[in-house]
This record gives C-alpha cells, structure tokens and sequence, in this order.
C-alpha cells in the first residue's frame, strides 16, 4: 500500500507499474539518484502543491485498475516515451472519454501529480480516461522547436481510440494542466488543431491554469529558455503569437471551461481573461471557476478552495456570470454529465 513515506523509488519498482513507470512523471530526473530516495511527501514538501494524499488517491487508482499503456510509436528510438495510458472506470456510465495532458513547462510531463488523480476520480463518476505522455523538449527542440510534436501525440492518441474496437465511445473531452492546457486549448483551433489532423472536434475542453501564450509570461531567463525549447533558436514575437489560443480561437471552437487560482505566480491570469474574450467575440460557450487561493500545478486540488472541480454527483446551481468565485459550486464532470445543467448553460448540446 502507498502512503506518504513511499519513495519514488519503491514505487517505481512496483512490478504492476513496470509499463508505466517512465511515464509518471517524464522529465526532471525525479527517478533517478538522491531524487529517487524522496518520499511522497518530501516530494510534496519540495513543491507545496502537489498534494501527497492526491498523489497517493491517483497511484492506488492505478494499482486497483486493469489500465493499459499504448506506445503511440513503433520506433523505440523514436518518442519512447511517448505513450498513452487507458485508464477505464469501475463501472462506465458515459458514453465519452476524457484525454488527459498533464503539465511540467515543455520539459516534463507530471502524470503522477496531475492527470491521474484527476482520473482516479472522473473514474469513480464512471468516465473513461487516457493520460497521454506528449513529447517534450530536448537539445534537439533548441534549435528547431519542440512545437507542433505534442499535438502530433495527441493526434495519435485520438485516432488510436476511434480505431481501436474495444473502445465505442460517441465523443470525447480534452483535459490539460499549465503546458498541457496549452496543448488543449490548442486543439480546439482549426489551424493547428484536430482538423488539421481530420479529427472531430472534442465537445469540450478542460484548462487548469492554462498556459494560452507564452506572450504574457514575464520576460527572463525561464521565458527565454521556454521560449527557444518551444520555438527554436529563430523565435521571435511572430512564432509567439502563431501558437498563442486566443488569436487563433474562432466560432467553431468547442465550449470550454478554465479552471485556476487568482494568486497563480506561473501563469499569468490574462491568459484565461483573454481567452474567454476571444471565446466571446465569437460567441463561443466559456466559463471560468477561479479560488482567490490555489497558486500553481494543484491538480485535483484537495488542499484548495478549488477541490470539488471534478465532481459529477451534485447539481451546480444556474450561473447568472460566466465567472465563479468559490465558495460558489460548479463542475466541469457536472457540466458534461448533467442534461439539465448543460442546457441551462449551453455548453454541451
């Protein structure tokens, strides 16, 4: 049984995990020397918002499960790493799954602490989910860009589902966390996103604290080191903007619901503000559920105001704004789950 005073090295040598393992948290070297010897909860005490308990809900989901992990790449040599990983509910009532990009700055992806406690309980309100491990910068990415290779592994990711049999699902959603919410929000656009690929448009998008442009991130040297992994060595303002969501989010883009804290220090508020104006202009169904509390990279948020994101079992209450400030209760789950509630809100037809 995992509990706060597992390292990563104990869980990564669970045998169960053996095909996922690489995948928990992809980047960082977090499995590897004196990192490796840190318990849960010494990772929690590193990084104040990763909640140990959310942790611990998602890895015992994961032992309890019969997930299964999709290499998106025949070539070894070729994304390794990059895979996706089925996780299915106890008991599926829905007939959509949810995709899953956990964030981690282009460098990492951070599955343990983000995406799969978040499906360990979409789960338990009997929604399928899939974490995908996208591709992330490498020596290589500084000269010629990391960008567009992580929408390429989500394109992968939904053909897969759509062709593989023993998945029947009618439609899907698209969940992802600060760099992976920029993936998402990506996604829904028609030049760069799923119909670039000849993909259907999911029904809706999930951003917890997205990055939408790396425009509005305060000039240093962390953007300039992002800033050249997504870009490459040439990136200038014009390669900014070409894969910033809110200039190239038009009337087709799917109903979309952001999620963050006001006292986010690593992305900046005016990216989701400027979305959702974007997503106005166009008349474009857009909601945001912020907590004055919260900061960065909380996840299922069980140590916030914003715990509760996830929950499908209770009827939000009708919204007269499409901006929320707890203690006022409203779910994404409910959002997509809920008949009456989608009518009210015209976010799910």
């Amino acid at each position: 049984m995992i509990n706060k005073n597992t390292t990563l090295k104990e869980i990564y040598n669970i045998s169960k995990l053996t095909d996922i393992k690489d995948c928990l948290i992809s980047g960082g070297n977090f499995f590897e020397g004196e990192s490796a010897e840190m318990t849960l909860e010494q990772l929690h005490e590193k990084n104040p918002t990763w909640a140990t308990n959310d942790m611990i809900f998602g890895l015992e989901r994961l032992l309890k499960s019969e997930f299964q992990v999709f290499p998106l790449y025949k070539n070894e040599s070729e994304k390794r790493n990059v895979k996706l990983t089925y996780l299915p509910a106890q008991k599926r009532t829905e007939d959509y799954c949810i995709i899953l990009l956990a964030g981690g700055a282009y460098g990492a992806v951070c599955t343990m602490v983000e995406s799969l406690p978040v499906a360990a309980k979409f789960n338990e309100s009997g929604i399928d989910c899939f974490c995908l491990n996208y591709e992330t910068a490498t020596p290589d990415s500084f000269e010629k860009g990391l960008l567009p290779a992580p929408l390429d592994d989500l394109a992968k990711s939904c053909k897969l589902i759509f062709e593989t049999d023993k998945f029947d699902y009618k439609t899907y959603c698209v969940c992802g966390f600060s760099a992976g919410g920029h993936i998402a929000s990506l996604w829904g656009t028609n030049i760069i996103g799923a119909k670039k690929y000849n993909l259907p448009l999911p029904k809706a998008l999930l951003l917890v604290y997205p990055l939408i442009t790396m425009e509005n991130v305060k000039d240093g040297p962390i953007k300039r080191y992002m800033c050249a992994g997504m870009f490459g060595k040439d990136c200038d303002l014009e390669k900014i903007r070409s894969y910033d969501t809110s200039r190239l989010a038009c009337g087709t883009y799917p109903p979309t619901y952001i999620v963050r804290a006001e006292n986010d220090s690593t992305v900046s508020v005016k990216d989701g503000n400027d979305l959702k104006s974007a997503l106005d202009a166009c008349h474009v169904k857009c909601v945001i559920e912020q907590a004055k509390t919260g900061e960065h990279g909380f996840g299922l948020g069980s140590e916030t105001p914003l715990y509760g994101w996830t929950c499908a079992g209770s009827m939000p209450r009708r919204l007269n704004s499409s901006m929320m400030t707890r203690p006022v209760f409203f779910s994404y789950a409910s959002l997509i789950s809920s008949g009456v509630m989608l009518r009210v809100q015209g976010i799910w037809p």
